[in-house]
């Protein structure tokens, strides 16, 4: 499966398989982050890389929501799921709307689809250029240099009456980037499949991503775990990153 076709076959799958994912925390940090830093006067928000919409379906009573992603098959799941937010096909690393937001949000590590430093100076770049001035940024970083442990075992399972699904991978590092393979094992309605979906996740250092994006031209604080305490380098948490223009 290549890397153009990520989740393309397991994408309904998505949600069940994150079904215990604490979302709710995650938006309450982006809500306390916009309350503390934003200075712009509108509620636009542009949410990329939004997967299957589950953030926007929190977050849409309070913002008007624009959700973008490369992946068809989620934005299909979004639509069905939040059919009062528009949702736009798009990639981050090319991302130009021809409109400018209040708060622009790329969550849960969807920032490490740049797997290169210059990659990720353009696309903050792109998030810069379609943000309002006074606007903030928000985006996290799940696997970074000070965190990262060589050969993790990863097992995630989805149990129901007509469902059995298994999902593995072991993490490797090579040249600053992990070659994520998910190896999927599911029987649905006593129908057998396997696959592996391939995904190339970019491992940065926290504080050449905190150079990057002030280099950028945000002023940018980093949070440890979607919590309003600073992140610590060697703390074990995820660095959460707040930028504003």
């Amino acid at each position: 499966m290549t890397e153009q076709q990520l989740y393309k076959k397991f994408a309904r799958y998505y949600d069940k398989i994150y079904s215990r994912k604490d979302y709710k925390k995650e938006c309450e940090f982006i809500e306390w982050a916009i309350g503390k830093y934003k200075t712009s006067r509108g509620n636009k928000l542009l949410d990329v890389a939004c997967g299957t919409g589950t953030r926007a379906l929190i977050l849409k009573d309070k913002f008007a929501i624009v959700g973008v992603d490369v992946n068809r098959e989620m934005l299909k799941i979004a639509r069905e799921k939040v059919s009062d937010v528009e949702f736009r096909t798009g990639d981050m690393k090319k991302l130009d709307l021809k409109e400018k937001f209040d708060v622009i949000i790329c969550m849960f590590s969807a920032i490490h689809y740049n797997t290169s430093y210059n990659e990720l100076e353009q696309t903050l770049r792109n998030f810069y250029k379609n943000l309002k001035n006074g606007g903030v940024l928000i985006f996290d970083l799940l696997f970074n240099q000070e965190n990262w442990i060589e050969g993790l075992v990863s097992v995630d399972t989805v149990v129901e009456d007509n469902l059995k699904l298994a999902r593995i991978s072991q993490s490797h590092l090579e040249d600053d980037i992990f070659d994520l393979n998910f190896v999927f094992l599911v029987k649905e309605n006593e129908k057998v499949d396997f696959d592996i979906d391939h995904h190339r996740i970019g491992v940065f250092e926290t504080d050449k991503v905190i150079q990057l994006t002030e280099k950028t031209g945000f002023k940018s604080y980093v949070f440890a775990d979607y919590t309003e305490k600073p992140y610590e380098k060697g703390s074990g948490e995820k660095p959460v990153f707040v930028g504003i223009k």
